[in-house]
């Protein structure tokens, strides 16, 4: 697996670049800073991309959505030492597989990142709970046949599948869904069926 890793601080590459060397399944790590232009980065040979998101994060945070529509197979990971919720919440929603917040200690930071080598995600526990308490909050105030449908969403079902399932129209599914994705902040069914398969997969 090739890592590409942006970072800003010196001190932070050092350390990762020291991390990933002893891990038996990177072939190779390039650095290089938030200021370089990754329209030439070739992310067809990329296997995982390490972010560390410090200022000015917007136009990295476009370029992760961008990254993880065309090429989905790259494993990403943020390190955000400011601990943030908004930021947090709008990665998650890009499936991003990593959020940390902190390198305390080197082999903590090497067993994370093998883990999402594997194929878990990893995410701030505080921050993951604090997301999850917002849409409980959310999720509670779906009617009994919206957290229904909530859930087929979540199984990738359509709207005409879910009807048939619950025995009501299409057009009574699609106003349903309207109505969940208000409540909850969701996109696009996508985000749903990607917010509740985490929790499949995740550990701490």
């Amino acid at each position: 697996m090739n890592v590409l890793a942006i970072l800003e601080s010196d001190i932070i590459k050092n350390v990762i670049e020291d991390i990933l060397t002893d891990e038996m399944t990177i072939e190779d790590i390039k650095v290089v800073k938030p200021t370089f232009d990754l329209r030439k980065v070739d992310y067809e040979d990329i296997g995982m991309i390490i972010i560390d998101l410090r200022n000015d994060y917007e136009k990295i945070v476009s370029y992760i959505e961008k990254i993880k529509r065309n090429y989905s197979q790259i494993k990403i990971v943020v390190i955000d030492v400011r601990k943030r919720l908004d930021l947090f919440k709008r990665l998650i929603k890009s499936s991003i597989e990593g959020y940390i917040v902190d390198i305390l200690d080197r082999d903590e930071f090497a067993y994370i990142i093998h883990k999402i080598i594997i194929g878990k995600k990893f995410y701030d526990l505080d921050l993951f709970e604090e997301s999850l308490k917002e849409n409980r909050n959310g999720k509670d105030r779906l009617t009994i046949r919206e957290n229904e449908i909530l859930n087929l969403v979540g199984k990738g079902l359509n709207n005409k599948e879910i009807g048939q399932k619950l025995f009501i129209t299409e057009n009574t599914v699609k106003k349903h869904v309207s109505s969940i994705f208000t409540k909850l902040g969701f996109k696009s069914r996508k985000e749903v069926i990607s917010y509740l398969k985490k929790k499949d997969n995740m550990y701490f």
